[in-house]
C-alpha cells in the first residue's frame, strides 16, 4: 500500500507547538513532522530555486507523496511559499551564514556580526508567515573547525543565534542541525534537537536513535536528514532503507524525520552535485521506488499489560491521570487503582471510571499499595505510575515492545516535568533532586523511578514484591536493585513518557527531599556497599533525567575527538568539574563551615562559605536554560534551591542512618584530577597562529604528515596527544612541551585555507622561530604558501556561506 494521499482538497497549514518530548498542533494534538528536503538549487532569476511553474509542480508532488513539511536550506521565495500555504505544507526554513569559516578570526568577526544580523531580519520577516513551522539556524559545522574554535565558544555564539530567533518568533521553533561528528553541539537553549544521520543499516540506525534520544533529554528529537545514495545503492535499497526508517522513527518515539532529498537535483558551493542521487525522483522528476511506502504496523505487543496507579489523597491530580489512561491509543489490559487509604475526594474520582477497578486498602504506605497492585493484577507486566503523573498516549504501547524481547524483565522511561503554571513550580521543576533514571548504556538501565516502571509479574513476585518499609520513597530503588542480583535486566524506553508534576511549593519540594534522604539512610541499611559517605548511592551507570549532565560546559568534560580531530562519532564523557564541586554543598559544606568558624577562623570559614555559595550558583547556572530565559527573581529562587536542597537531603539522610545505626560501607570517590590540568584546554587568540592557503584541495592532512615526517631530522620529539584532545601534537623542543593543532577551511572549488596554531610553554626562548621554520618548510613542501601573515584572512571572494 502506498502512503500517497489525495491532494484535493488542500489540508489547512500545520501549527506546530513544542510538547515535551513531542509536537502537537492547536488543540494538543500529537504530531510527527513527515519531512522532505528540497534544494539547495542552482542561482536563476528567481534566486536560488527553480522557475514558479516548477515549484508549484513539485509541491503539489511533495504532497502527493505525503509529507506534510519541506526543509529549505535557502530562504524561501514567494512562488514557494504559496505553493506550500496552497498544498497545506510546512516550511522549516534554514539559514545559512558564513559557518565553513573561522568566524572568531581576529578579521572574521564581521561574520558573526553578520550572522546575527542576518538571523535577526529573517526571523523577524518570516514570524508571521503561516507556511513556515520553524527555522534552522546552522547546519553541520566542520568537526575541526569546531574543534579549533572551542566548542563552548560555538555553542554559545548558536545560543544566541536560538534566542534571537525565539525573541523575532517566539511561535516557531528553532534549532540547529548537529550531526555525528560534533554530537555534543547541540545549544541548550534549542527547542527541538536536530540531528543529521545517514546510516545504511537499520541495527546501527536503530542504535542511534536510542542514543539520541538519551541525549535529547526531554526534548523533541528530529532527524532533519536522513537518505540514500541511489546511483551507488540502487532504487531497491533506498525503497527499503525509507520503509525501515518509518518503522525505527516510529519504535523510537522520534518526533520527525526528513528524507533527503525531493530531487536528485541539488546544488553545493556553486556547482552542480552529479556524484550523488539521494532524490525520491530524478532531475527530470521521475518517481523512484522509494516514493512508494507503506504504512508502519503499531500494533500492541503480545504482553498483557495491567497499570497500576497508586495514590493517598491524590485528588487533585488523579482526575488527569486516569483520563490519560482512558486517552491511550492501545488501551492497556486493565487499569488498577490502589487507594492508600485516601482521606479527600479520591473515591468519588475512581468511581467516574468505571471501566477502572478501583481497591482501597487502609493507610500503610506506597510498597504496601504497589504489592496490593501486583496481587491484583491479571497481566503478564505491570506497569505503575503514581497519581500525580499523566502518561503520553503512547504509553503502553512504547512499553508493550520492549517486552517483545524476553531478556528484559522491566522497562520505564523518562518522567518529564508538564508545562509549569507558576513561577514557584517552574523554579522547583527545574531544581535538582526529581527522580531521575540511571543507565549503564543507551539501552540497559540501573534504575527506573517507580512513577514510570514495568515488570514482569513472575519476576516481581519472585524477589517478594516491593518491601513495605518503604512507606513514602525508596521502593523503586530497593526493587531494581534486587531485581537485578536476581539476574534480571531492565530496559530504558525513551518514548515511554509520563508527565510528572512536581512539587507546587519550596516547602514542600524540600519536604520531599528530605524524604529522600531518609529513604537513602533505609536503603544505606539494605544494600551498605552500594553507598559511600557523604556521597549518596554509587551508581555503575549515569545518571540521566535532571538536566545536569547535558548542561554543562563542554570545557569541563572529556570530548572524544579521535587522532586529529577526525573520529566520525565524537561523543561526550562526563569530565571532573561535577565530582569537585559536589564536595561544596549539602552536609559537608556546611560541616566545613560551621567547624570553622567554631575554630575561630573567619578566613577558612568566609572561604568555604564562599565556595558553597558559588558551588550552588555553578549548579543553578545549569538549569537556567530549563527556565527559558529566566528573571532575575527565578534565578534567584534557583540558587536558593541549589544551596538548600542538598543541605535537606543530606541532613535528613544523616539523621536516619544514626537512628538506623546504617552505615555506609562503600569506597569513597575522591574528586578526580582536573582534565584540563592534564591537557591544555582550547586554543584562543593569544597561542601563535599562522596560516597558509592552496587552490588544489590540499590542507592540514598532508601538512601533518609532512610535520611529523620532518621531526627528526629538526630534532623535534613528536607525542600524540590521544583521541580526547583538542590539540593535533605535542612537540618536544629543548626540554619544552608545545602543542600545535590545524584546521582546515574549505571554500569553493579546490581552494582551502589551513590554520596552524602553537601554545608557548611559559618561557619560549629561541625554540619559537625553530618551530615556525619547521612548520614553514613543511608547508612549502607540501605547496601551501602563506596567506600573508599571522591571523590573515582569505580573499573576500573567497567567502562562501555553504547551506548543505
Amino acid at each position: 500500500m502506498s502512503s500517497r494521499i489525495s491532494p484535493s482538497p488542500p489540508p489547512a497549514v500545520p501549527v506546530w507547538r513544542v510538547r515535551g518530548k513531542m509536537f502537537c498542533d492547536d488543540d494538543g494534538q500529537k504530531k510527527v513532522l513527515n519531512g522532505v528536503t528540497y534544494g539547495p538549487f542552482a542561482p536563476g532569476l528567481d534566486g536560488p530555486w527553480p522557475e514558479v511553474g516548477q515549484i508549484a509542480a513539485d509541491m503539489r508532488h511533495v504532497r502527493s507523496l505525503g509529507f506534510d513539511v519541506v526543509r529549505v536550506y535557502e530562504l524561501p521565495n514567494e512562488a514557494l511559499l504559496e505553493a506550500c500555504r496552497r498544498e497545506g505544507l510546512g516550511v522549516l526554513v534554514g539559514i545559512a551564514w558564513t559557518q565553513h569559516v573561522d568566524f572568531f578570526a581576529e578579521r572574521e568577526m564581521q561574520v558573526a556580526r553578520e550572522a546575527r544580523e542576518r538571523v535577526r531580519e529573517v526571523a523577524r520577516r518570516f514570524a508571521n508567515e503561516p507556511a513556515v513551522m520553524g527555522f534552522i539556524v546552522g547546519n553541520e559545522i566542520e568537526k575541526t573547525l569546531v574543534r579549533w574554535m572551542g566548542p563552548d565558544r560555538v555553542r554559545d555564539f548558536l545560543e544566541g543565534l536560538v534566542a534571537i530567533v525565539q525573541s523575532e518568533a517566539p511561535l516557531k521553533p528553532v534549532s540547529y542541525a548537529s550531526y555525528p561528528s560534533t554530537e555534543y553541539l547541540m545549544p541548550r537553549n534549542a527547542d527541538f534537537v536536530a540531528f543529521n544521520v545517514f546510516l545504511e543499516e537499520r541495527g546501527k540506525l536503530a542504535g542511534y536513535l536510542q542514543h539520541l534520544q538519551n541525549i535529547a533529554a526531554g526534548r523533541p528529537l528530529v532527524i532533519t536528514e536522513f537518505g540514500i545514495d541511489t546511483k551507488h545503492h540502487g532504487e531497491a535499497f533506498q525503497a527499503e532503507a525509507r520503509q525501515w526508517l518509518e518503522e525505527e522513527v516510529w519504535r523510537a518515539g522520534v518526533a520527525g524525520r526528513f528524507w533527503f532529498s525531493f530531487t536528485d537535483e541539488w546544488h553545493r558551493g556553486g556547482e552542480e552535485v552529479t556524484g550523488w542521487e539521494f532524490g525520491l525522483v530524478t532531475r527530470q522528476r521521475r518517481e523512484k521506488l522509494g516514493c512508494v511506502v507503506a504504512p508502519v504496523e503499531v500494533a500492541l505487543g503480545k504482553s498483557r499489560i495491567s497499570v497500576v496507579v497508586c495514590t493517598r489523597n491524590g485528588a487533585n491530580t488523579l482526575r488527569e491521570c486516569l483520563e490519560a489512561l482512558r486517552r491511550q491509543r492501545h488501551a492497556p489490559h486493565e487499569v488498577l487503582i490502589i487507594d492508600d487509604g485516601s482521606t479527600d475526594d479520591v473515591p468519588n474520582i475512581a468511581r467516574q471510571f468505571a471501566e477502572f477497578g478501583y481497591h482501597r486498602q487502609e493507610h500503610a504506605g506506597l510498597s504496601a499499595a504497589r504489592n496490593l497492585g501486583m496481587k491484583m493484577a491479571t497481566g503478564d507486566v505491570i506497569a505503575y505510575t503514581d497519581d500525580d503523573c499523566f502518561p503520553d498516549e503512547d504509553w503502553v504501547w512504547h512499553l508493550s515492545l520492549a517486552f517483545e524481547d524476553q531478556q528484559w524483565i522491566g522497562a520505564g522511561g523518562p518522567n518529564l516535568s508538564p508545562p509549569p503554571r507558576t513561577v514557584t513550580e517552574a523554579c522547583v521543576a527545574a531544581a535538582p533532586g526529581a527522580p531521575s533514571h540511571v543507565l549503564v548504556n543507551d539501552v540497559e538501565a540501573e534504575h527506573l523511578p517507580g512513577c514510570n516502571l514495568a515488570i514482569r509479574k513472575p519476576a516481581l513476585e519472585a524477589i517478594g514484591g516491593f518491601r513495605e518499609e518503604f512507606m513514602t520513597a525508596g521502593d523503586d530503588v530497593d526493587v531494581c536493585w534486587r531485581l537485578q542480583e536476581a539476574g534480571g535486566r531492565m530496559r530504558f524506553v525513551p518514548a515511554a513518557v509520563v508527565w510528572h508534576h512536581r512539587r507546587f511549593t519550596v516547602s514542600a519540594y524540600l519536604h520531599q527531599q528530605s524524604g529522600y534522604g531518609r529513604a537513602e539512610a533505609m536503603l544505606i541499611k539494605r544494600f551498605a556497599e552500594r553507598f559511600a559517605w557523604f556521597g549518596g548511592a554509587r551508581w555503575r551507570g549515569a545518571i540521566y533525567g535532571d538536566g545536569a549532565g547535558e548542561l554543562g560546559r563542554l570545557d569541563q568534560q572529556r570530548i572524544h575527538f579521535g587522532e586529529y580531530g577526525s573520529a566520525p562519532f565524537q561523543c561526550v564523557y562526563a569530565g571532573w568539574d561535577t565530582g569537585f564541586w559536589s564536595w561544596w554543598r549539602g552536609l559537608p559544606w556546611l560541616a566545613l563551615v560551621v567547624g570553622a568558624g567554631v575554630l575561630g577562623s573567619p578566613i577558612f570559614c568566609g572561604v568555604f562559605l564562599a565556595l558553597g555559595l558559588i558551588a550552588a550558583q555553578r549548579r543553578a547556572s545549569r538549569f537556567d536554560d530549563v527556565l527559558k530565559r529566566p528573571t532575575r527573581w527565578q534565578q534567584g529562587l534557583l540558587w536558593f534551591l541549589c544551596l538548600a536542597q542538598p543541605v535537606a537531603r543530606d541532613w535528613a539522610r544523616l539523621k536516619t542512618m544514626v537512628k538506623l545505626s546504617a552505615w555506609p560501607k562503600g569506597k569513597l570517590a575522591w574528586p578526580a584530577m582536573p582534565w584540563r590540568l592534564r591537557q591544555p584546554g582550547p586554543r584562543t587568540d593569544r597561542d601563535l597562529q599562522m596560516v597558509w592557503w592552496s587552490a588544489d584541495g590540499r590542507g592540514r592532512e598532508e601538512l601533518l604528515a609532512r610535520l611529523v615526517h620532518l621531526a627528526e631530522p629538526w630534532g623535534l620529539e613528536i607525542t600524540s596527544t590521544g583521541d580526547d584532545s583538542f590539540w593535533d601534537l605535542q612537540v618536544t623542543v629543548g626540554g619544552q612541551r608545545w602543542w600545535l593543532t590545524t584546521v582546515t577551511e574549505y571554500h569553493e572549488s579546490q581552494q582551502r585555507l589551513t590554520r596552524v596554531a602553537l601554545r608557548r610553554p611559559w618561557m619560549s626562548g629561541s625554540a619559537e622561530s625553530r618551530l615556525r621554520d619547521w612548520i614553514t618548510q613543511a608547508a612549502q613542501d607540501c605547496g601551501l604558501f602563506a596567506a600573508g601573515g599571522l591571523r590573515e584572512t582569505p580573499p573576500e571572494n573567497a567567502r562562501l556561506a555553504v547551506a548543505r
